[in-house]
């Protein structure tokens, strides 16, 4: 029988905290919130939501590394072979959540589901 998130946090992770502290590291933070103010943000979200941040973060850092490079695969895919990189396409992408990204990248087979 499939844990609920609750039990599936406290086996993986040990607590709510411990699954926060690791989740606030590998996200990209925006320049005007703090890193505490980001803990408390993600404090107050449900245990599955918060397994499914993780799951994209790591996601993103198995496959591809970085957002930066993610969001370089998925431009390489689209310019093919044009020189030209179109720099409205590039903040477009920058605006996305990691989970859009995936998506795109899915959409493009960059990334393969599951």
């Amino acid at each position: 029988m499939k844990k609920i998130p609750m039990q599936q946090t406290k086996d993986q992770h040990g607590s709510k905290d411990k699954l926060v502290d690791t989740i606030a590291g590998l996200l990209k933070r925006p320049a005007n919130l703090t890193k505490d103010q980001i803990k408390l943000k993600l404090r107050a979200q449900s245990n599955k939501k918060l397994l499914i941040l993780l799951n994209r973060e790591q996601t993103l850092k198995e496959h591809f590394g970085s957002r930066d490079k993610l969001i370089d695969t998925i431009i390489k895919s689209s310019v093919g072979k044009k020189k030209s990189e179109d720099k409205d396409y590039r903040k477009r992408l920058d605006s996305y959540t990691t989970g859009q990204l995936l998506d795109v990248a899915r959409r493009k087979k960059i990334l393969k589901r599951k």
